[in-house]
């Protein structure tokens, strides 16, 4: 795949308008194609403040790694962690992000590029999805990201709250898009897919 990609993004000519217009896309791409020749993967993570960011990543890694803090918006910049699993030929990268409800403009650019250059994005909620979430969600979508949904700190609802809230967060998703939510708790991460008519888990 890096073979073909790499032929293709070779044969493409552009004019100097065209290289300054798309200067950030170009070396995204760039980016990606040395990523993609030594087989790594970025993973971050996206979400507002304090639906539990740092922790979801904390988990995957086993160790606190990420920082955490009971007050909203304690991660104040972007951070990467290499994962290390058992897999000789993969390497992957976990990008923790600020809440993009509390970054500034200029830091927006900055948040949106990271994420925007992930492979893939798991992105965080902590209950039903409000308007910017949902407006964040399809920029991802748009722009052809692969997105996992995982709500966090789901104990505080009970059984029917939960379902009403999975049932809202999947009606808000546009049709086919096909994007899987994660359940996650202290003891339990489980898997609720809307695109299917039961909403199975």
């Amino acid at each position: 795949y890096y073979l073909i990609l790499k032929n293709w993004w070779g044969n493409i000519e552009l004019t100097n308008y065209e290289k300054t217009v798309f200067n950030e896309e170009i070396i995204s791409l760039n980016q990606q194609l040395i990523r993609l020749k030594e087989n790594q993967i970025r993973i971050g993570i996206f979400g507002k403040a304090g639906v539990g960011k740092s922790s979801i990543l904390n988990l995957l890694l086993k160790e606190e790694v990420f920082e955490t803090n009971i007050i909203n918006g304690s991660t104040k910049k972007i951070e990467t962690k290499e994962w290390e699993i058992n897999h000789q030929s993969l390497n992957i990268e976990l990008v923790d992000t600020p809440g993009f409800d509390i970054c500034n403009d200029k830091f927006s650019d900055t948040l949106n590029s990271k994420t925007f250059n992930s492979e893939l994005v798991l992105f965080a909620i902590a209950g039903d999805l409000n308007r910017n979430e949902v407006n964040k969600l399809n920029s991802l979508i748009n722009d052809g990201k692969k997105i996992i949904i995982i709500l966090n700190k789901i104990n505080v609802w009970n059984k029917y709250e939960l379902k009403e809230i999975l049932k809202n967060v999947g009606s808000k998703l546009p049709k086919n898009s096909n994007i899987p939510i994660i359940k996650n708790s202290e003891n339990n991460i489980s898997a609720y897919f809307p695109w299917w008519s039961n909403g199975c888990h």
